[in-house]
């Protein structure tokens, strides 16, 4: 057991009674190795590592999430062009992200992603919709779908409140400003689009022996992935 103090790390003799021997702090009172930092120092490294859902931003995951990214920030622009519906499409687009990824690591959606994510879509699609032809009428429909699809979803959750959550509800109201700017068809299509992309996802968690009928798989990613898919097809958008 190591009890050396400053003393007798410098090779003098100690002065005055022997120091009590505390197993307890005797690994603490141990000076750290040359070239190796103290444990707060260690600590505060590690505390700067930013991270998603408790998995660091490292490596292969970071580069990932930022190819993703890039994708669909270029897929926004190839679809609406350097328009005034590109911030709000960047901003969904986004999002999405952190939302996805932590709806998969932690089964949720945290509410500092989408409560805030109201009134920023509705500022930016609102000033979109000062700049487009048929812009107001594109905002009303917006907001019908929001109604519609939060309506929806709290309906679901409050007869199966096993199978949809409430940050489900919650994400629900936001999709729907993006898919009732481009109207009823496009409503329709993501709120369906993320029950297809569920139940084919599910089909094969079960082929694979990865998942059973009753295990629980986060609906957020479909529901977001949907939405996107419905928004960047000029078929169901357009």
């Amino acid at each position: 057991m190591d009890i050396r103090n400053e003393d007798q790390e410098t090779g003098a003799p100690p002065a005055g009674p022997p120091p009590a021997q505390n197993p307890a702090g005797a690994a603490a009172s141990a000076p750290p190795a040359a070239g190796q930092p103290g444990p707060r120092l260690a600590a505060g490294r590690a505390g700067r590592a930013p991270a998603l859902a408790g998995r660091p931003l490292t490596g292969w995951f970071a580069l990932g999430l930022a190819l993703l990214a890039a994708a669909l920030l270029a897929a926004g622009v190839l679809r609406f062009g350097w328009s005034a519906l590109l911030p709000a499409y960047f901003y969904l687009a986004l999002v999405s992200i952190p939302l996805a990824v932590t709806d998969v690591l932690s089964r949720r959606l945290p509410d500092r992603l989408t409560l805030p994510s109201y009134p920023i879509a509705l500022a930016l699609l609102g000033g979109a919709a000062l700049a487009v032809p048929g812009g107001g009428q594109h905002y009303l429909h917006a907001l019908a779908g929001l109604a519609a699809c939060a309506a929806f979803y709290g309906v679901l959750w409050l007869i199966s409140p096993a199978s949809i959550g409430l940050g489900d509800v919650k994400l629900a109201g936001v999709l729907g400003l993006y898919l009732g700017w481009f109207g009823a068809r496009a409503t329709l299509a993501g709120l369906l689009g993320g029950f297809v992309l569920a139940a084919v996802a599910g089909i094969v968690l079960i082929a694979a022996r990865r998942a059973t009928r009753k295990t629980h798989i986060p609906f957020g990613p479909f529901m977001l992935a949907a939405t996107l898919a419905v928004l960047l097809a000029p078929a169901l958008s357009g």
